[in-house]
């Protein structure tokens, strides 16, 4: 992990401005720190929830109040009401990138299936053999 060091504090306007670099190859990342502890943040989106799995969740709270019993209070704000409209538009977009990366994700597992039936037919004739059609391969 690289971080700017502090020097860059003496700046004007630069102070609390600094960004650490993920230099993990399996995951590399930017982010920028405005609070809080890196080395909790990271692990909880590694070992707890991504944070588009937890604004997912938030997400999914907040179109059910509205739908619930909001939508007469979210109609008389008007800013409210626009926030809402693009909270559905976000969503039905974030829908329709996770079918298309699904659909990709299947179409390179077929791929490496193929290349591993092409390459090795021990191999993929004893990995075909291994999976469950009911539970999903450990990846421990």
């Amino acid at each position: 992990m690289l971080t700017f060091p502090n020097f860059l504090n003496t700046f004007p306007g630069a102070a609390g401005n600094w960004q650490t670099l993920d230099t993990r190859w399996s995951s590399p990342q930017v982010s920028v720190n405005f609070a809080g502890n890196p080395s909790v943040e990271r692990e909880v989106t590694e070992d707890v929830a991504s944070y588009g799995r937890q604004i997912g969740w938030l997400n999914d709270i907040v179109i059910a109040l509205v739908e619930i019993e909001g939508r007469d209070a979210i109609a008389h704000h008007a800013a409210a009401f626009d926030s809402l409209k693009k909270l559905r538009a976000a969503l039905k977009k974030i829908e329709t990138i996770k079918e298309r990366r699904q659909d990709a994700a299947v179409a390179n597992a077929r791929g490496a299936l193929a290349n591993l039936a092409e390459t090795d037919k021990v191999a993929y004739a004893q990995l075909v053999r291994s999976l469950d059609p009911d539970e999903p391969p450990d990846t421990a």
